[in-house]
């Protein structure tokens, strides 16, 4: 199978799972999976929530008042991150890694525009791609990493 192939399927499969795995999670449920702010309805309320650990929290809290003013799987913050998180210089290696990690989640959740949900993906393959042909990185990466943040280092 050539390269572009595998990632379609790679990107095919993590969106639908990806996809499940958030769009299925009830609004009562809180799944924290960095600092105070970031995962899936982290913080649970965000009137009682503790201030940002660091600038990847404080990222994930931007994104979450912008969901809290325009709604659930909204293209427009969704893309705000992503842009964010590709634009900053990450301190050291593993927040790297945990930006990342959440880059590439962000990236895969449907939203609700199917125009957005395309730019989302191509973000992510473009980026994935990019790391395969620079030697930097695979496919399975993006599990390795996801891995590492909800299960720790």
């Amino acid at each position: 199978m050539r390269l572009a192939g595998i990632m379609a399927l790679c990107g095919g499969v993590l969106s639908v799972l990806a996809g499940a795995a958030f769009a299925q999670t009830p609004p009562f449920v809180s799944v924290p999976v960095y600092g105070n702010w970031c995962g899936p309805n982290q913080p649970a309320n965000m009137a009682f929530a503790a201030p940002p650990v660091d600038m990847l929290d404080a990222a994930c809290m931007r994104h979450d008042y912008c969901v809290a003013q325009r709604g659930p799987f909204d293209c427009g913050c969704d893309l705000g991150l992503l842009r964010e998180l590709r634009a900053t210089p990450w301190p050291n290696p593993v927040i790297r890694n945990d930006a990342r990690a959440i880059y590439d989640a962000i990236a895969l959740v449907p939203c609700r525009s199917a125009q957005g949900t395309a730019l989302k993906q191509s973000l992510f393959g473009a980026d994935l791609f990019d790391d395969v042909m620079s030697g930097r990185g695979t496919p399975a990466d993006v599990l390795e990493r996801w891995r590492r943040l909800m299960l720790g280092r």
